[in-house]
């Protein structure tokens, strides 16, 4: 699948030693013939909001917007440990067939996209917690009222972490 190729530039570009950003936390995949369970976009309303934080060695920016339509839009951009820019993200949280499916597309700092034109990477829902969203391969947990922790696997082998802190929207 794409995913793989995908998170393999990650681990080649940025050389990613995958130190915590924090206490590590669960990250879950569906099981042959398992299928996600049902669920709607308002599940996922604690997520809205401006998260600012660490990871991948550098400085990460999450913006995800309130549900609208069924989905909820959100950005993220990862800036290195030198402040140059590293790479971005735009991504939706929307409902598909009575559930969530997390679709994502990268970017380069000139964006250039890293999917085909009309590919992204695509996170089933695994399981909904009061605050926390398992997506395969990508975790949410909300840790506090303003704390947010993410993890996301990039291969078997290594998960990147990611901790933050809610901040206003200037």
């Amino acid at each position: 699948m794409k995913r793989t190729a995908l998170f393999s530039v990650l681990i080649s570009t940025f050389l990613i030693g995958c130190a915590s950003a924090g206490e590590e936390i669960d990250v879950k995949t569906l099981e042959a013939g398992e299928v996600s369970p049902p669920a709607k976009i308002e599940a996922l309303a604690w997520l809205a909001g401006h998260w600012q934080g660490e990871g991948l060695g550098g400085t990460v920016t999450e913006l995800i917007a309130p549900a609208a339509g069924g989905q909820m839009m959100g950005a993220f951009s990862f800036i290195k440990e030198d402040a140059a820019p590293g790479f971005y993200e735009f991504y939706l949280f929307t409902e598909v067939d009575d559930t969530i499916i997390l679709k994502l597309k990268h970017f380069s700092p000139e964006l250039a996209g890293w999917e085909e034109k009309d590919g992204y990477v695509e996170f089933p829902l695994v399981a909904l917690e009061e605050n926390a969203a398992y997506f395969g391969g990508l975790t949410y947990v909300k840790t506090g009222p303003d704390e947010l922790k993410a993890a996301v696997r990039l291969d078997e082998n290594e998960t990147a972490y990611f901790s933050y802190k809610r901040k206003p929207l200037d």
